[in-house]
């Protein structure tokens, strides 16, 4: 462990065990709850063993079920465990109350509340205290409550980024802030006798923190933003026992001091952005509350541009890739459901069930295999597979976005044990019966990595920002000369030579299509309106059976791509396409009209061909 002056005041905890007794309530919920009491100890017919159990969290990634996400019977980590308790009358000294609770010296107890392990009940906020933390221009708040709800004033990240959702308002923010109970008080100090106080007396631990002493984890720094390479197996927010060792915490600790563009000393860095506990790589820091709100613009309009390396055991198809994921599974403060996140390769029928959608794209730009050396010190066996690693353009960011796109489309991420199972799974398979006792059994098998996964934030640009991460936990995957990268996920390709549509790209929805004409714009973004060219025949290209042409009409199409205006293999299509590109595109018919098809025009189950062009994304 590299040392800093500043790491031994955390140490202590290292070794910590505690035996709290205390009085046992009926009102058990989150954690147990006690009175405390200066004759908690001594022996009584009521006295008993206190028995804690787990808390509910926010940031449901890194903990939510750690070591078995299915079997609640399962006894949980200590650093889930929490105390509940009253301060009793004539205590006022916070440190006394939680050396009470805790069972522990009054000097451990300071330790506890520095760590942030330790929450009290606050009735009510000032106006100045709420504006505070609303705005992120004063300091005070942050250090006095330490922490927002799940999502809030951490910026839109690129893992968890919902581009629909509309930014919240002061009046529903200070509404839902009064209805919050529990702030983490950072500092020894009096508090008032009868306030409810929650202590976490086994703070869950994260020792790669301490790899940000190494300097070279520094990679840019301006007068607003720090980029930082973080490394695996570190919150890039507080957990709820400890609010240090996480990632502003520790770049702050160990890399500080930062100053502000005013010269100002930054008491604590904010994140821009979240990238999983698991997952290494580029993280975005802002020296202050202005700081994010330019990088949540950006990420808005799509000025962000984020590379990312991953490593399967499975060649990842090239290309763009456009699933679907259930909105409300995505939504921030989101608990309960599967840690893991299901996705669909069909698009939404209708614009009115798109909204309960969210759209994922990424494109896979290059696919090698390498090979890793077991002796490196990972401790990662890579036995007689064949590893490939891929380099991934993020287009949107969802929460676990890339694991759950490889996972569907049949390649999860080496080390990921949450999408490893349920690899080649997708939404629109459970309408078979036997597929849904199939994903029923791989959901029993998903657990939270408590390794790292082959997983790197690798790059990131936005706003004349350049910064790289360092080499992954993997090595540098030197390419392995003579192994084939054909994706065995992906349909084969057809090599019959008198096949028409050999050279045809074939989608996870079963849609093949060929670039034409490259374009050189942007690609649409969701609800984004759109000017397009088209002509559409049955049978085959350029039959005499032509259905519909905007060409002979000399009147482009416009709508909202992503939306369910138009079919849905036109949405997948356009919603790929960059602006200028023209392609060849054959749709089978649920990714046209259906069994039904359309009037007196195009029967029921016909397969359709398109003549598409993006003329512009407006």
């Amino acid at each position: 462990m590299l040392y800093h002056p500043s790491i031994a005041k955390l140490l202590w905890f290292s070794n910590l065990t505690i035996a709290a007794t205390a009085f046992t309530t009926p009102h058990n919920r989150r954690c147990s709850r006690s009175v405390c009491n200066p004759l908690l100890h001594q022996s009584s017919d009521q006295e008993a063993v206190l028995t804690t159990s787990s808390s509910t969290v926010d940031n449901a990634d890194d903990v939510a079920a750690t070591d078995d996400v299915t079997t609640s019977k399962r006894q949980k980590p200590l650093w889930m465990k929490c105390i509940n308790a009253v301060v009793p009358s004539k205590v006022t000294a916070l440190n006394e109350a939680v050396a009470m609770v805790a069972n522990v010296s009054r000097e451990e107890a300071n330790n506890l509340i520095e760590m942030g392990a330790v929450w009290a009940r606050m009735d009510m906020l000032t106006d100045d205290d709420v504006l505070d933390q609303y705005y992120g221009t004063d300091y005070s708040a942050h250090m006095q409550y330490a922490d927002f709800p799940s999502g809030w004033g951490s910026g839109n990240d690129g893992l968890n980024q919902e581009e629909e959702e509309e930014e919240e308002s002061l009046d529903d923010y200070i509404e839902r802030q009064m209805s919050l109970r529990y702030r983490r008080i950072l500092t020894p100090s009096t508090i008032t006798p009868g306030t409810d106080i929650r202590v976490y007396p086994h703070p869950r631990r994260f020792p790669s923190c301490y790899e940000f002493a190494d300097q070279n984890r520094l990679l840019y720094e301006d007068t607003t933003f720090v980029v930082v390479d973080k490394p695996p197996m570190l919150p890039t927010q507080p957990e709820p026992s400890n609010y240090e060792e996480c990632c502003p915490g520790c770049v702050n600790l160990l890399m500080g001091p930062f100053t502000t563009i005013e010269g100002q000393p930054v008491q604590r860095p904010l994140i821009c952005h979240r990238v999983d506990s698991c997952v290494g790589g580029c993280v975005v820091l802002s020296k202050d509350g202005n700081g994010q709100k330019v990088f949540t613009e950006l990420q808005r309009e799509r000025k962000i541009k984020k590379l990312y390396k991953a490593v399967t055991t499975a060649p990842v198809p090239l290309g763009m890739h456009v699933h679907w994921m259930w909105k409300e599974l995505t939504a921030r403060g989101q608990t309960g459901g599967t840690a893991c996140q299901f996705v669909s390769h069909i698009p939404p029928v209708s614009r009115k069930k798109a909204k309960s959608w969210i759209r994922c794209v990424l494109e896979v730009v290059e696919c090698k295999p390498i090979s890793i050396d077991k002796n490196a010190g990972h401790g990662y066996d890579p036995g007689d597979k064949q590893h490939y690693q891929s380099t991934i353009r993020l287009v949107t960011g969802r929460k676990h976005q890339v694991r759950a796109q490889l996972a569907s489309l049949g390649c999860p991420l080496i080390r990921d044990t949450l999408y490893e199972p349920i690899g080649g799974l997708t939404l629109e398979k459970l309408e078979e019966e036997a597929n849904e006792e199939m994903m029923d059994e791989a959901m029993k098998s998903v657990r939270v990595p408590t390794e790292p996964i082959g997983l790197q934030a690798h790059a990131i640009l936005f706003a004349g920002v350049k910064a790289k991460a360092g080499t992954p936990w993997w090595g540098e995957g030197d390419a392995v000369v003579g192994v084939s990268t054909e994706s065995k996920a992906a349909p084969a390709p057809v090599t019959d030579k008198t096949d028409p549509y050999a050279d045809y790209t074939t989608t996870a929805s079963g849609m093949k299509y060929l670039i034409t004409k490259e374009g050189d714009g942007a690609v649409p973004s969701a609800g984004q309106t759109v000017k397009a060219h088209y002509t559409g025949w049955l049978d085959s290209f350029d039959s005499p059976k032509k259905f519909d042409s905007s060409r002979t009409q000399g009147r482009p199409l416009i709508f909202k791509v992503g939306t369910g205006q138009v079919i849905r293999g036109w949405d997948e299509s356009f919603s790929t396409m960059k602006v200028g590109e023209r392609r060849k595109i054959i749709l089978p018919s649920r990714l046209g009209y259906g069994d039904r098809g359309a009037g007196n025009v195009i029967p029921g189950g016909a397969t359709l061909y398109f003549d598409v062009e993006l003329l512009d994304a407006l």
